[in-house]
């Protein structure tokens, strides 16, 4: 039972549920492993969120709030909320004590939370901030409805990829973006025979992160073998149509995968929790919350940029092997070229000035405004002036382009 009830109270209520159910033939009341009783369980009969909140585990409450000790309907579902992952509600349902404390405040921080580095980046170019590191956020915007010619950019065209999003608060494709912590930990429930409950997982597959990362440099696209050519809408390639289109209407053709990706792993085997969730720091910029590197795994350190342990890369019969996070098959790691990577010549190389064989390149992106038009504010939902249009040319799949940055020669991808 919740904390703080009178004892009276709870032997009452349960001297109750045992008389209806003695005598009036009422289901068993169910139970949580903590002893609780719950009796959102006894109509939600069918409801399977997954292991990690396995059904009489944790209670619906637990999650959706309202009020277990009823099964009037009105009652039990007063104050409810539909997604508890929502980052409006996380610190009473996912950040609860018992759960995952801490974790809310973390991710409320994180870039994918804040597009920090996308709005002040877009109101530097845009003459509008005399740096890149400007304290603005997309809950900031939410609470203050400041606006700009920049930011009313990001609000109709970038404003749909961070987690303070409603889920499936926008039509078509875009209903199942944002969320908070569903963004990523959630797994849908579809068609005949699918449990009717979402699944909840640590296993977050590829599709889940691409749902986002597919434009701009389109990471998220190329690393499972999916290029977007410049027929831009057009589904028609040499009287074809092209391999594969995109829940947006893009088409794209394979092309061969990451290595990495060919050899089963997820994006989340390289990117940590720290560097997706955050880690209690408002960085602005992406690099600033970057963890990971090909040295850590490769040349064996096991701890990443910032000292995190690599859990998952362990030694077998001194043999070097990445445990799988979505199938924890172990794969072995190839080692550093003793020679060419170790050439003082190479010192400033990055890994990826070398191995990125192919990038996707745009040099002829531009935008329109048209100013008696409307278009959707995907930040308040409401349609105000102003109908932004992306527009594009000269899209090619490319030797990298190699430049310096922060006096190393890394790849330069325009997006």
């Amino acid at each position: 039972m919740r904390k703080g009830l009178p004892g009276l109270f709870l032997v009452v209520l349960l001297a109750v549920l045992f008389w209806e159910a003695r005598f009036r033939r009422a289901p068993e009341v169910p139970v949580l492993t903590s002893g609780r009783p719950d009796l959102c369980l006894t109509c939600h009969k069918k409801e399977r969120p997954g292991p990690a909140h396995a059904r009489g585990v944790v209670g619906c409450a637990d999650c959706h709030l309202g009020d277990p000790l009823t099964v009037e309907k009105a009652r039990a579902h007063r104050g409810m909320v539909k997604n508890p992952a929502d980052l409006r509600y996380a610190e009473r349902t996912c950040g609860r004590p018992e759960c995952h404390p801490g974790y809310p405040e973390r991710v409320k921080k994180s870039l994918m939370a804040t597009n920090r580095g996308i709005i002040t980046t877009l109101r530097y170019y845009w003459g509008e901030s005399p740096n890149f590191r400007e304290k603005i956020s997309v809950k900031a915007l939410l609470k203050t409805g400041k606006d700009s010619p920049a930011l009313d950019y990001f609000r109709k065209l970038c404003g749909t990829c961070h987690l303070w999003l409603p889920r499936e608060k926008l039509p078509g494709f875009l209903k199942e973006k944002g969320g908070g912590c569903a963004a990523c930990h959630l797994i849908p429930g579809k068609g005949p025979g699918k449990k009717p409950h979402p699944v909840l997982t640590r296993k977050i597959p590829v599709e889940n992160c691409a749902r986002c990362h597919n434009r701009s440099g389109r990471l998220g696209l190329t690393y499972q073998g999916l290029y977007e050519d410049e027929q831009y809408g057009a589904p028609i390639r040499e009287g074809t149509f092209g391999a594969q289109e995109l829940p947006d209407g893009r088409f794209v053709e394979r092309i061969p995968p990451d290595v990495h990706f060919k050899a089963g792993m997820a994006c989340i085997d390289c990117h940590t929790q720290n560097e997706t969730m955050g880690d209690g720091k408002a960085y602005a910029h992406f690099e600033e919350s970057l963890e990971i590197t090909c040295e850590a795994c490769h040349e064996g350190l096991g701890r990443t940029a910032k000292g995190k342990p690599l859990p998952n890369l362990v030694v077998r019969e001194g043999k070097l092997f990445w445990k799988a996070k979505l199938t924890g098959k172990l794969l072995p790691v190839k080692r550093p070229d003793p020679v060419a990577c170790k050439h003082p010549v190479h010192r400033r190389l990055t890994c990826w000035a070398c191995h990125d064989r192919r990038v996707p390149q745009c040099f002829g992106c531009h935008v329109r405004r048209s100013a008696g038009e409307k278009q959707l504010d995907k930040l308040t939902f409401k349609e105000t002036p102003g109908l932004w249009e992306e527009f594009r040319s000269y899209m090619r799949l490319k030797r990298p382009t190699l430049g310096l940055f922060k006096g190393r020669v890394t790849v330069l991808v325009p997006g």
